[in-house]
């Protein structure tokens, strides 16, 4: 007895049902088919995006992570090795730190210890813009954390210095470079500890502390520096830099060239692209006005606009950073600072000292075309080809600080980033009174430290 013999009213014959049978089979066949081949491609796109996101994981956030411990252990030496160098504009303090000088209750002591006179060239000229230390000048002191730092700093420089030597090295150079290099001998990783472990016995500024290895606040009113921390010693000035870069362009601009245009180069892009620099997305052939190429230098430190800006105010990049050297002999700081590109990018010799960039800043906040770039917070750019509606960027900086309590207003500021610099920021602000004042910054453990290090300054030592 068979389906059919059962169910022989619903099928005229056995062929029939057989037929039935078969099609049954064959639609289920077709429809198992259809759901394998539905599963392989969600499968396919699933594997593509896994694939994909790997891909970007290891292009994008792996060298990003390896920076950052990279700057962690060893990227700060560089600035050791630049402090080696003394600047030709007078006596450098020596980074020389005895053990009980690492002790917290020690460290005021042995600041008042060294009188700031014979530390600290005092500025002969009549210029405006040179701050002047006097007695009332305060010394920075120091935390645990710092002195973590240094300490971190001073022992990867040792071990660099020895196994310098042990290679036969004869020159403080040579040591210097070998720092630089982030060479280290055996037991010099014993130091690397995490410095989030690391905490304060008490604040000692503004309820915090200051992380920078370098810092000034001055009074850009009646020019005297109200404190300091190694405000004289060569550093790397990365995207500070564009300070100049800015007051330059708008001493050499009009207001009417501010709607010109000028149109982005291949080589304007290739170089932005392989310095690795902050860029705001020109593409070659685009149209930039000029205009944005400042804010896009400000606000998005963009080395495509900065780039771009120079070769339309002086048509090359070496003829501008000349007319910025030249700013630097106005201003009288030839002597301890010198510029090789009008970006930041590190090179041995572009140098200056916070010192020098408070009193850049100075000069560029006295020109208004200049203050109204380093002073805006946020900016849409024109039509550009990778942005058809423009592109809005913005000045994080006086973003993130604008909440804080810092006894006034920040009315311009500019951050600059590279392994060689740590994270560094020059800034202004006015009080309630109407005084104006400059603060300057360099090597802190991150952005976000270096924005602390302001408002510790400001409500430290500002009323």
């Amino acid at each position: 007895m068979n389906y059919y013999d059962d169910h022989n009213d619903l099928y005229d014959n056995q062929d029939e049902y057989i037929r039935q049978r078969r099609l049954r089979a064959w639609r289920r066949r077709v429809e198992r088919e259809r759901q394998v081949r539905r599963r392989r491609r969600i499968l396919a796109v699933v594997l593509s995006i896994a694939v994909i996101a790997a891909v970007c994981l290891a292009l994008f956030i792996f060298p990003k992570i390896l920076d950052g411990r990279k700057a962690k252990a060893g990227g700060n030496t560089a600035s050791a090795a630049a402090q080696e160098q003394t600047p030709s504009s007078g006596p450098v303090k020596e980074i020389a730190y005895v053990e009980s000088a690492y002790a917290p209750h020690d460290v005021q002591a042995a600041s008042a210890a060294q009188p700031q006179a014979e530390a600290i060239p005092q500025p002969t000229s009549n210029d405006p813009y040179v701050f002047t230390y006097t007695d009332q000048t305060k010394e920075v002191p120091l935390s645990e954390k710092n002195i973590a730092r240094m300490k971190q700093r001073d022992q990867l420089a040792a071990g660099a210095a020895q196994a310098a030597g042990e290679q036969g090295t004869e020159t403080a150079e040579g040591d210097a470079a070998a720092a630089a290099a982030g060479e280290t001998s055996e037991g010099s990783e014993e130091v690397l500890e995490d410095l989030s472990q690391i905490t304060d016995s008490a604040p000692v500024v503004g309820n915090d502390y200051v992380d920078s290895f370098y810092a000034i606040l001055v009074n850009a009113d009646d020019g005297t520096v109200i404190a300091e921390r190694d405000s004289r010693e060569r550093m790397v000035p990365a995207s500070m830099t564009k300070v100049m870069t800015v007051l330059v362009a708008c001493e050499n601009l009009t207001e009417a060239q501010l709607d010109d245009t000028f149109t982005v180069t291949q080589e304007i892009c290739d170089l932005a692209f392989l310095s690795g620099a902050s860029n705001v997305g020109y593409s070659p052939g685009d149209n930039a006005v000029v205009r944005d190429l400042l804010y896009g230098t400000v606000l998005e430190s963009g080395g495509d606009a900065a780039m771009s800006l120079a070769e339309y105010v002086a048509g090359s990049q070496d003829a501008f950073v000349a007319l910025m050297n030249e700013k630097l002999e106005e201003l009288g700081l030839s002597g301890s600072a010198h510029f090789t590109n009008c970006i930041g990018l590190y090179d041995e010799n572009h140098y200056c000292t916070v010192y020098d960039m408070a009193v850049i800043m100075a000069a560029a906040m006295d020109n208004e075309m200049a203050k109204g770039f380093l002073g805006m917070h946020t900016w849409t750019t024109s039509p550009m080809k990778i942005y058809p509606e423009g592109r809005e960027i913005s000045n994080w900086f006086l973003r993130r600080i604008e909440d804080k309590d810092t006894h006034g207003l920040v009315i311009g500021a500019k951050t600059g980033y590279v392994n060689e610099s740590g994270s560094c920021a020059v800034s202004m602000q006015m009080c309630g009174d109407g005084t104006r004042y400059i603060c300057c910054t360099g090597n802190a453990w991150s952005g976000w430290r270096c924005i602390y290090d302001h408002v510790a300054m400001y409500s430290e030592y500002t009323q």
